[in-house]
């Protein structure tokens, strides 16, 4: 072989090892595609963020059965954001470093809100399943807000009070920035139907002894509370409003759309109001959902099954729409997608809100969750 033949093939040589090596390090073996999930895996919140994984890991379980995605499996990597911004910011690092494809998850929304500049300087695309503060879609940044706003939120409250028939509302927030983004709204929502605004209350996290917001709401002539945080406060606000005399109505905003809020509020919740996401349990097609999930986990899914499931199967639906995994084809295919899931029908809003409302209103009798058709 010639001396010229022999530098073209070391130069060949050199290509293919070079080309190996940046697949190598990228984790990218190019028969895969890497979905980033970032949740509450540990903490308070910890029982959402682990059914939000199994919820991804029942989808993504399905379609590599049925053969991928472009004749690409599908895999998962967690990281635990811990409901909390600082965390967050170190899980969207992990993630990032891990060469992801794509990004799914988001409970918090103020843990949200702090990632989402990183996954965008990283080219990365979020579909973000939970977190619904419309301060998420605020910030500008080309991610999709798979659960319906908390704009949409109030309208279901504002017919939850015309079917209640009540007149004045007091509403209670932790100052996080999916409880307040809500109490603003329902602030600004609530009278244009008719319903007064009698006092607002700001209850911090952990707050155990709560006698003061209860008498300020007792005081104030309200006939209905709304409680705008998560579901452990919520409870505890619950039973100490209940033992302190008030008996107008309850509800809860979706933040405390759990089990927990029943088990944790015990007698006190019975009659309390939710303004839920689309529980499975309620959903066409739901059966099969809760029945697969139960044989894979061992235990009955929970509020964000719904909307986590959809999330993957939406994606898989932009990638064939895209015909790629490239991130800007991708996300040109979700923007004008409509997608049939178990929530619902899907598609978005030029702001990447979904156009569509899924909220629903549920009423714990019983010890269980109703639907209640308001």
């Amino acid at each position: 072989m010639s001396k010229k033949l022999l530098k073209l093939a070391a130069l060949f040589t050199a290509v293919i090892m070079l080309a190996s090596l940046l697949a190598a390090c990228s984790g990218d073996d190019g028969d895969t595609i890497r979905i980033g999930v970032l949740a509450p895996l540990s903490g308070g919140n910890a029982y959402f963020g682990n059914d939000m994984l199994q919820s991804y890991q029942l989808a993504v379980d399905e379609i590599n059965e049925a053969g991928g995605i472009l004749g690409k499996q599908l895999v998962l990597v967690e990281a635990d954001d811990g409901a909390d911004s600082g965390m967050a910011v170190l899980a969207a690092d992990k993630i990032i470093s891990s060469n992801v494809d794509f990004v799914v998850g988001g409970y918090a929304s103020g843990a949200t809100i702090p990632t989402l500049q990183q996954f965008h300087d990283a080219d990365l695309l979020m579909l973000i399943s939970a977190a619904n503060s419309t301060q998420i879609t605020a910030q500008g940044l080309p991610h999709f807000m798979i659960n319906s706003p908390g704009s949409h939120a109030v309208i279901t409250l504002a017919d939850l009070c015309r079917y209640l028939g009540v007149t004045s509302a007091a509403l209670i927030h932790q100052g996080c920035s999916y409880s307040q983004d809500l109490s603003d709204l329902s602030a600004a929502e609530l009278p244009k139907h008719g319903i007064s605004i009698a006092t607002v209350e700001v209850m911090a996290a952990g707050t155990p002894d709560v006698s003061a917001i209860v008498t300020n709401i007792r005081n104030s002539g309200a006939d209905f509370v709304y409680w705008c945080g998560y579901p452990a406060d919520g409870s505890n606000v619950i039973r100490q409003l209940r033992e302190g005399g008030f008996d107008g109505f309850i509800a809860v905003g979706d933040g405390s759309a759990s089990s927990e809020l029943i088990e944790f509020s015990g007698e006190a919740g019975e009659g309390v109001f939710v303004t839920s996401p689309p529980f499975v349990e309620f959903a066409q097609g739901g059966e099969q959902f809760v029945e697969s999930y139960i044989s894979a986990f061992g235990e009955e899914p929970g509020t964000y099954a719904t909307l986590c499931y959809d999330t993957i199967y939406l994606l898989k639906a932009a990638i064939e729409k895209a015909g790629s995994t490239e991130t800007a084809a991708v996300r040109d295919a979700v923007q004008s997608i409509e997608y049939k899931g178990l929530s619902g029908t899907i598609r978005f809003t030029a702001e990447r809100e979904p156009e569509l409302s899924n909220f629903i209103v549920l009423k714990i009798e019983n010890g269980r969750f109703v639907l209640v058709n308001v």
